[in-house]
C-alpha cells in the first residue's frame, strides 16, 4: 500500500529502515535510524516526505523513532564488479567471479538440478554478496522472471531481511543479451546497489 513512501523514506540519510501501517490513511510511521542525526530532523524530513507525496499533514506524534549505533569499522569499496558468471553445459551449477577494488572472489551456487536457472543465478548471486560484503541484513530472492516484448528484459526481486526484524523490498532489472546469468547477477547488483555501498 505505501511501498513507494517507504522506499523515499528510506533514501534519507541516517535511515537503517521504515515501516508504515494504515490501509487508506497511515496510522504510525515505525523508522530504525543511526544517531548521526537529531531524530527531530528525522522527523521533519519525513513529514516533508507525507506531505509533498500523500498532500497531507501527519501528526509528529504518529511517527516513532529507534536509533542505534552503526559499526563504522569499514572498508570502502571504490569498485564492485561482474567478471564472469556462468554454468556448465552438463553441471547444474554457476560459478562465480566478483572483483572488489582489487580483490576477486570466487563461488558457485546450489546444484539442486531440477532448480530453474534464473532463480539459481540469482540464489548463488545473493549468496555471494552477503559471504564478502557487509550488508544491512539477510537476503532471500523472491523472484525471478523474464519480461519485455521478447522476453529480454530480466527482473530480479529480492527481499532485505535486517537484524531488527524489518524487510525491506527490492526490485532490479537488465537486458539480458544472450547471456542470463550473467544478466540476472546484474540484476542483483542493480537491486542492491544503494544497500551495497560501505563494506565489504
Amino acid at each position: 500500500m505505501f511501498e513507494d513512501l517507504v522506499e523515499k523514506i528510506n533514501k534519507l540519510d541516517g535511515i537503517i529502515s521504515c515501516k508504515i501501517t494504515g490501509n487508506d490513511d497511515i496510522d504510525e510511521v515505525h523508522i530504525i535510524a543511526d544517531k548521526k542525526r537529531n531524530p527531530k530532523r528525522i522527523v521533519r524530513d519525513v513529514e516533508t516526505i507525507i506531505l509533498v507525496n500523500q498532500d497531507k499533514d501527519i501528526d509528529h506524534k504518529k511517527i516513532s523513532i529507534a536509533q542505534f549505533e552503526q559499526n563504522e569499522e569499514k572498508h570502502d569499496i571504490d569498485r564492485l564488479e561482474i567478471i564472469s558468471i556462468f554454468k556448465e553445459n552438463n553441471n547444474p551449477i554457476c560459478h562465480y567471479r566478483l572483483k572488489i577494488n582489487d580483490n576477486i572472489f570466487e563461488g558457485q551456487s546450489s546444484d539442486y538440478p531440477d532448480e530453474p536457472l534464473m532463480y539459481k543465478a540469482a540464489s548463488g548471486m545473493a549468496k555471494m554478496l552477503e559471504k564478502y560484503i557487509k550488508l544491512p541484513g539477510k537476503l532471500r530472492v523472491e523472484n525471478v522472471f523474464k519480461t519485455g516484448l521478447r522476453d529480454e528484459i530480466v527482473i530480479v526481486q529480492v527481499t532485505l531481511f535486517n537484524e531488527h526484524g524489518m524487510e525491506e523490498r527490492l526490485l532490479g532489472s537488465t537486458y539480458i543479451n544472450q547471456d542470463l546469468p550473467l544478466a540476472v547477477g546484474k540484476a542483483c547488483l542493480k537491486a542492491l546497489n544503494r544497500k551495497i555501498v560501505g563494506s565489504y
